[in-house]
């Protein structure tokens, strides 16, 4: 079935059958806006368009907020990501350094050093 066209946004209620009718998908919080920005220009009853109106700031509202959240997201899982290679960095030091350290053998100056920069990790 090609992508696009007139029923793009609709989705068959019942595949069996004759019957046309049709149940439209819930529309995205861009389509809805758009949907009211269009009714709001029309000549429309002042109390419908104040409703109307008041809808259409909840919707960008909410919007907004969405957008915020994925924002939010993608630079949370962008930081777990650096976290992790960090951590993996140090632990790697760590490694070498307690290997350096068991290895070691007399030098009291040089096991001191490796032990405080074991202590700084």
């Amino acid at each position: 079935m090609p992508t696009g066209g007139l029923r793009s946004g609709l989705r068959r209620q019942d595949p069996v059958g004759d019957r046309k009718d049709y149940v439209l998908r819930r529309n995205p919080k861009k389509n809805q806006i758009r949907s009211i920005g269009r009714m709001i220009r029309k000549d429309l009853p002042p109390e419908v368009r104040e409703a109307l109106e008041k809808k259409l700031d909840d919707l960008k509202k909410q919007q907004d907020i969405h957008i915020r959240l994925a924002v939010e997201r993608k630079i949370f899982l962008r930081n777990r990501k650096i976290r992790f290679f960090e951590r993996r960095k140090i632990e790697r030091r760590i490694r070498r350094l307690e290997k350096l350290q068991r290895n070691a053998s007399g030098g009291h100056l040089h096991d001191a050093e490796i032990g405080g920069q074991l202590s700084k990790l």
